[in-house]
């Protein structure tokens, strides 16, 4: 199992919270960025389409295991701005840049919707605070739960 993503889960909506099985050959450390596609889930791996990201692991995941892990959907976290990307000002727009699999995430400044949005300002290549609301992203997994009534 992957041990660490380098993203710091600050806080949880404990109402937004999933569960859903993971593949066998999917390997996930707490604090992954996981999509849910095709019926599968598995680490984030692209950044062009917000339309399949689901949140943040909460739970590790080994190579071989089916169980259901828990996902945060909403939750704050903290998480690199990539170095290059412009500095992010609060309520910036931002989206998956690299990383996977226990290795360090990374953000970047999205030119239209991203997955996250800033809560501070924070020059790039630092650590900053990012709310994730997968309820709310136009087109997403979850979209209809933010839209509805």
């Amino acid at each position: 199992m992957a041990t660490s993503s380098k993203v710091d889960i600050r806080a949880i909506d404990e109402l937004a919270v999933v569960k859903l099985a993971v593949g066998s050959s999917t390997v996930l450390a707490p604090g992954d960025l996981v999509d849910f596609d095709s019926g599968t889930t598995a680490a984030v791996a692209h950044s062009g389409d917000n339309s399949t990201f689901l949140g943040v692991a909460m739970e590790g995941s080994a190579s071989g295991d089916v169980q259901e892990i828990s996902i945060a959907t909403r939750c704050k976290i903290n998480i690199k701005v990539v170095s290059g990307s412009a500095d992010a000002v609060i309520g910036d727009a931002y989206k998956y840049s690299a990383g996977a699999n226990g290795t360090e995430w990374t953000v970047t400044k999205a030119t239209s919707e991203g997955i996250m949005w800033a809560l501070e300002s924070i020059s790039n290549g630092n650590y900053g605070l990012f709310l994730v609301d997968s309820h709310c992203l136009a087109g997403g997994f979850l979209f209809d739960t933010c839209t509805e009534g």
